[in-house]
């Protein structure tokens, strides 16, 4: 059947509405997202759900969220009595401070996934547009994006409650100190001010929608571009191996929301484990499968939960800085020797990597087109070890910049009259080492394997169909018998 006629290419003004309006869909897909996500974990009860969901979109932006109490003052009795403290508005001032450091992968993907789907999907089946076009397309994106960000950023902002369980702790701590007082501590801290770093949410997003729409440039597939990029060296040398690995991504993150989703339904029967599941998975569901590949690469990981003890006595006593009962010993745990199912969770990584790494140099070798002989003798590596290099590159690149995104953590201080009486530090940690070269060579030769693979088996269909092909043609050349 012959291919159908291609259409048009789109004037420059659509380029550019196209493009805006594919950030615009990626923009409301974070924000439906995150909504679900805080739903599920009952975070209404905190703050307002129209002021947290612009908090998360700005931490999937790459921006922070920075921590600050109004201070309160303690009540009379104790510590407080010695500084006029009675009973009224008078007593000791007593403030929190905090930062939240967490990149939400979940919606980074989805986010990335609607962008270049958006972005690159209306291109397919069209004439090739020029270079003007493609600009256009990308200056309609980054504008919405240069707008949007900030403006998410600003939103940003509210107060949210703590939880009674924090307020509780607070109070037992300071009323188990020998200065009293400890209702009006815990009453001090009845709430807390959040805000957004507008100037590094603006900036880490606009860098990261601009790096989604080069490596879409790379990675695009069934798309037409125009043609100093379509022919260019960049995309006919990183094409294949980009187009797998992002496919690969997508697939493992889509997973994830699979059970997200599962998750979810059964959390419409009344269970709560399973709504909190769900909301953890739609929230950071890649951020685990960032840090299971990367413990097979030799990424060191750890979930942990510190006080912050400051030096010397003095008024940490209040929380108790000198007690060392079990409730208050610091706790952590490296994931990479974590056994869960018998099996440490590096060796279940290392695993999965491999396998899965074999497949993507599988499906790279079968999507890069085969060389010329004078392709074949200007080239130092073959086909294969061309692949495994490029491969390996892009593995190792992804495994260091991988722990810096899926990484997050916690700070809380307690300050008293301006000096920090304690606090609690807790989060995922990361120490990358030497694993971006462990990815390297482990993506080199897993993906030279599946080259390997991929290159045999293709000689062997080649083989029947040529010897078939071969015998037809001495049949057509042979006369016929006589009857």
């Amino acid at each position: 059947m012959p291919a159908p006629p291609l259409r048009p290419p789109l004037p420059v003004w659509r380029h550019a509405l196209g493009g805006a309006l594919a950030a615009v869909a990626a923009l409301v897909t974070m924000a439906a997202t995150a909504w679900a996500a805080l739903t599920l974990l009952g975070a209404g009860a905190v703050a307002p759900v129209t002021r947290l969901v612009p908090a998360l979109m700005s931490l999937a932006a790459g921006g922070g969220i920075t921590l600050d109490s109004a201070a309160g003052s303690t009540g009379a009795g104790g510590l407080g009595g010695l500084f006029g403290g009675d009973g009224g508005g008078g007593g000791l001032s007593l403030g929190l401070t905090g930062e939240v450091t967490l990149t939400p992968l979940t919606l980074s993907f989805l986010g990335t996934a609607v962008l270049a789907t958006g972005f690159f999907r209306p291109l397919r089946r069209r004439a090739r547009p020029t270079p003007a076009m493609l600009w256009a397309r990308c200056g309609g994106a980054l504008a919405t994006a240069a707008v949007a960000l900030p403006t998410c950023a600003v939103l940003a902002r509210g107060t949210a409650r703590l939880p009674e369980n924090v307020k509780d702790r607070i109070g037992e701590r300071a009323g188990s100190g020998r200065f009293g007082g400890g209702g009006g501590l815990a009453s001090g801290l009845a709430s807390v001010s959040f805000r957004t770093d507008v100037v590094t949410t603006a900036f880490l997003g606009f860098l990261g929608v601009t790096a989604v729409l080069a490596v879409g440039c790379l990675a695009a597939r069934r798309t037409a571009l125009p043609r100093p990029v379509a022919l260019g060296g960049p995309r006919l040398k990183w094409h294949a191996v980009l187009s797998v690995l992002t496919g690969t991504a997508a697939v493992l993150c889509c997973a994830a929301l699979a059970v997200a989703v599962l998750a979810g339904a059964a959390a419409l029967t009344g269970r709560e484990r399973a709504a909190e599941a769900a909301g953890v998975l739609l929230l950071a569901g890649p951020n685990l499968i960032a840090v299971l590949l990367t413990t097979g690469a030799g990424t060191s990981w750890e979930a942990g939960l510190r006080r912050v003890r400051p030096e010397g006595g003095g008024l940490a006593g209040m929380f108790g800085a000198g007690e060392q009962d079990g409730a208050g010993r610091d706790r952590s745990v490296d994931l990479g020797h974590w056994a869960g199912a018998g099996v440490p969770l590096w060796v279940v990584g290392l695993l999965l990597t491999l396998l899965l790494l074999l497949l993507a140099g599988y499906v790279a070798a079968a999507r890069t087109p085969p060389r010329t002989a004078r392709q074949d003798a200007d080239s130092l590596l073959d086909r294969h070890a061309d692949t495994a290099l490029r491969m390996g590159v892009a593995v190792g690149a992804a495994t260091f910049a991988l722990p810096w995104l899926a990484r997050g953590s916690l700070r809380i201080g307690v300050s008293l009259m301006g000096n920090e009486m304690g606090g609690l530090r807790a989060g995922l940690e990361s120490s990358p080492r030497l694993s971006a070269l462990t990815a390297f060579v482990v993506a080199a030769l897993a993906a030279y394997g599946g080259s390997r693979l991929q290159g045999r088996r293709a000689r062997r269909r080649e083989g029947p169909a040529g010897a078939s092909g071969t015998a037809s043609r001495r049949r057509s050349l042979t006369p016929d018998p006589a009857p």
